[in-house]
């Protein structure tokens, strides 16, 4: 990856960052210190966090990003969350279905077909939701 593309992923981070601790209260922030497999973002109880951020953003794109997400979430355990912008365009977040439905016993679909395409606002509205209805769950 050349220095560019590092220069816009980070400032792409900081920037949805910024974004999710408006809209969530949380103290959201970019992980500074990145291993293979960690999490892009801290600071959202529960929820792993993969952001993107690409001069296009093809649904072939989006589903091996979301099977990066979900690979990152199995091994932290949380919930995976994949935020990606394409140039001139607006931020886009994908979660798992299941944390929309209100059955119980929902699993966790972990394919890309099952999944939510939203705004961050939207994905905002889940999160407060989740966290409102099931804060020991949310809060490992």
């Amino acid at each position: 990856m050349g220095a560019m593309s590092r220069t816009k992923g980070k400032a792409g981070e900081r920037e949805i960052a910024n974004l999710l601790a408006d809209l969530t209260g949380c103290d959201v922030r970019r992980r500074v210190r990145q291993h293979d497999g960690d999490s892009d973002l801290e600071g959202l109880p529960g929820w792993c966090v993969e952001v993107k951020r690409h001069a296009r953003a093809t649904r072939a794109c989006i589903a091996d990003w979301w099977d990066q997400a979900i690979a990152q979430a199995e091994r932290h355990g949380g919930t995976p969350l994949l935020l990606f912008r394409q140039d001139r365009d607006a931020w886009r977040a994908v979660w798992p279905l299941s944390v929309s439905l209100t059955a119980p016993s929902a699993e966790i679909w972990r394919g890309y077909p099952w999944t939510v395409e939203g705004s961050p606002e939207a994905w905002a509205a889940v999160f407060r939701e989740t966290i409102t209805s099931h804060p020991k769950e949310s809060n490992p």
